[in-house]
């Protein structure tokens, strides 16, 4: 007769009790594809030996696979198997038990904005079984809201008071970093590319709209600032694409909008790249294959 395993002496338990594995699982999983340097860099705190270990590990047991994309200098790419993402879904559903059950946790906060009440009720309703959600009626109240504890916003671009992009300006400097989602059934124009939000909702919006929404927004948080920013401007111009068509690259707003975004990923890249430890060792004159150990080649 075979043995039930025991959870408490799994295998996936042990990797994902440690300080850095559920890390870098997580990043990976959110990521995508990631040289040593990159993993480096988004593991605020880690050592390029205490990095490498982990991902050996991680590789044995079939978690991450590392791909070779580059011989001289020599560099690596690493990322989640179909058992990783598995264990990315593990690590997803023990975040959501913190969120229900842990003392001082519990669900988000959702701040809904608008000044349609009949609107402002429907989506109360429909998020009220996995949010708390607290309401506003004109801007001015959303404004005063916003100084409470609240995880997510979703603003009415059109309200009494304040308007939703107003709030989001506000807010912004003063360094709150609320995610905020903006509601419209305005025109959509060129220069939506500019609004102050993470995400711009056209309504009417559906239940699974909203949510999704909600759920993109409260994960932002978690991820470095600049990665929310590229994040956010990418959407709003395909927010604006989607919505005016292709010609609206053509648009003086439109173009200025992905010239300030290439120029933040450009810069991005650069720093990524001054970073990495084998661009030093080329600008030293040193040859990588010698210099570096085989677990730092990893690093490529």
């Amino acid at each position: 007769m075979t043995e039930t395993p025991n959870p408490a002496q799994s295998v996936a338990g042990s990797l994902l009790g440690t300080k850095w594995k559920p890390r870098l699982i997580v990043t990976l999983a959110r990521e995508g594809r990631l040289g040593f340097g990159d993993c480096k860099r988004e593991l605020e705190g880690i050592s390029s030996k205490v990095l490498s270990d982990n991902l050996d590990d991680l590789r044995e047991h079939g978690v991450v696979s590392r791909d070779v994309v580059q011989e001289r200098p020599r560099r690596v790419e690493y990322e989640l198997t179909g058992a990783g993402r598995e264990l990315y879904t593990i690590l997803e559903s023990m975040a959501e038990w913190d969120a229900t059950h842990v003392t001082g946790a519990g669900a988000p906060t959702v701040l809904l904005a608008d000044d349609d009440t009949r609107l402002l009720e429907l989506y109360a309703l429909w998020l009220a079984a996995d949010y708390d959600v607290v309401t506003a009626t004109d801007g001015r109240e959303a404004f005063r809201r916003l100084e409470e504890s609240v995880d997510v916003a979703v603003l009415d671009r059109s309200m009494p008071g304040k308007s939703g992009d107003e709030i989001a300006s506000s807010i912004a400097r003063v360094g709150q970093e609320t995610p905020i989602a903006i509601l419209t059934s305005m025109q959509v124009t060129p220069a939506d590319v500019s609004l102050p939000a993470d995400r711009l909702l056209r309504k009417p919006i559906t239940e699974g709209e909203l949510r999704t929404a909600i759920e993109e927004l409260d994960r932002l948080p978690d991820e470095a600032p600049i990665a929310r920013e590229v994040r956010a401007r990418r959407h709003r111009l395909e927010f604006v694409e989607t919505h005016l068509g292709s010609a609206v690259r053509s648009t003086a707003p439109y173009r200025r909008a992905r010239a300030a975004l290439d120029r933040i990923e450009a810069d991005r890249a650069a720093a990524v790249e001054a970073r990495e430890p084998w661009r030093r060792l080329l600008e030293e004159g040193a040859d990588p294959e010698t210099e570096m150990s085989s677990s730092d080649e990893d690093a490529f």
